[in-house]
């Protein structure tokens, strides 16, 4: 499964606008809604707000990486946004969320294709070089090649 294929250019969202974590999903899922990949934007919602209430996404380094596993998602998508101001996460390292990663697993696929793209994400994440353009960069599509080469 190829990141790049997952994350297209009308998924990625610069300037983002929210006040809370549950503003930040319900946006970010009803890009997947138009794109027809999850039927049901509340479904999704409640599976990630449900997620964040088990254990914080906020990996640290401003960064957060939502996700929710669901029969309302057809297909496995992500969703990148930079937000337009800081916002709090409850983050690992107590500092603000600034880029969010959603993932959107259809509920049989949960295991192996879950885990498979939070790896690749997370391994792209621990090069500082990446982590600092995906909170700078403005070409969509330097955004996309960062995440998937």
């Amino acid at each position: 499964m190829n990141i790049e294929t997952l994350l297209p250019f009308e998924h990625i969202v610069l300037g983002l606008e929210a006040t809370t974590k549950e503003e930040v999903v319900r946006q970010l899922a009803k890009i997947l809604v138009t794109e027809g990949i999850v039927q049901s934007e509340n479904e999704y919602v409640q599976s990630v707000m449900e997620r964040e209430d088990h254990s914080t996404t906020g990996i640290g380094n401003n960064i957060a990486i939502p996700h929710g596993k669901s029969r309302a998602v057809s297909e496995p998508a992500i969703v990148f946004a930079r937000l337009k101001a800081p916002l709090e996460w409850q983050s690992l390292d107590d500092e603000p969320v600034t880029v969010v990663i959603m993932l959107a697993i259809p509920e049989e696929h949960q295991g192996d294709t879950h885990l498979r793209i939070l790896s690749e994400i997370a391994m792209k994440l621990m090069d500082e070089d990446i982590t600092e353009a995906l909170k700078s960069e403005t070409d969509k599509e330097i955004i996309a090649k960062l995440l998937s080469e």
